[in-house]
């Protein structure tokens, strides 16, 4: 005869999530010291359970050092792109002589869950298939953007598959017809691998709301997915919106927003930690 059930097999699970992106390219294209926001950076996520990074090129060590007890995850390298090859071969001598420089660049992507809160059963890294902008402003096609995907088990055994994504910069026609592709891209993504799965979509989706091209893209995704916006904005009025946290229930997890908005203490006297507010939500998770 079987024992009885564990009770933690139908107890909620609550858990706090960041995402922000740091601004964490090199000193040299980065005119201050990143290095220094990294580390202040690290040391302030160690609060939250579940943290996403867009824009760790350099520091993705130097913050994980900073924080304890999590596992720490990457997200998918440089494309193959004879360009970006050539260029990472050309700049070899001045990544061994010079430090934090490992230009051209991945994803960027970075993840650290804590130990306690859950366990990360899989990952996917998906780079997305094309670049806006290899000499104008944005100068997207130097990184090879993407998705990390994490999927968490929590200790009532609920299961969320965890998005972290950047999508490319620019409001040109280009750029915004790139980003449409990327969302398109994250749409099928999340199709394939999570099917009745419960999911939370986080990043820097660089589509501010203030043109009804971006409006019309995100309601197409959320649409796409089933998705809901979690409404983790900034507070603070100096902040254009374009990082999002969104999520939806599986066909067995529920996932209820409890708190979300922006994570203030990243800012200090008026004086921010990135160019990015950082968002936060926190969840509870349960087993239907």
């Amino acid at each position: 005869m079987a024992g009885p059930i564990s009770s933690l097999a139908y107890a909620a699970v609550t858990f706090s999530m960041l995402s922000y992106n740091i601004h964490g390219i090199s000193w040299l294209f980065a005119k201050d010291n990143p290095q220094d926001r990294s580390i202040t950076v690290g040391w302030l996520a160690n609060r939250y359970d579940v943290v996403l990074l867009q824009e760790a090129f350099e520091y993705h060590d130097e913050i994980g050092k900073q924080m304890t007890g999590v596992e720490a995850v990457r997200g998918n390298r440089m494309r193959g792109d004879p360009r970006l090859v050539l260029t990472k071969l050309m700049l070899l001598p001045f990544e061994i002589f010079v430090p934090d420089f490992s230009f051209p660049y991945g994803s960027g992507l970075s993840a650290f869950v804590s130990k306690n809160t859950a366990s990360v059963v899989d990952t996917v890294r998906h780079p997305f298939d094309d670049c806006s902008g290899w000499f104008d402003r944005s100068y997207d096609c130097w990184a090879t953007k993407g998705v990390l995907l994490l999927r968490l088990r929590f200790e009532n055994g609920a299961e969320i598959d965890v998005y972290n994504t950047h999508l490319d910069a620019g409001q040109s026609a280009s750029a915004m017809k790139v980003r449409e592709d990327q969302l398109a891209e994250l749409i099928e993504l999340i199709g394939r691998e999570s099917a009745g799965r419960a999911v939370i979509v986080a990043g820097d989706f660089n589509t501010a709301l203030d043109r009804m091209e971006n409006v019309e893209a995100m309601r197409v995704f959320k649409q796409g997915t089933g998705l809901v916006d979690a409404g983790a904005g900034p507070d603070l009025p100096q902040w254009p919106r374009r990082d999002f946290i969104f999520a939806r229930d599986g066909d067995t997890v529920s996932v209820k927003l409890t708190a979300s908005g922006e994570a203030l203490e990243f800012v200090n006297r008026g004086r921010a930690l990135s160019d990015h507010p950082a968002a936060y939500a926190r969840f509870e998770v349960s087993v239907k």
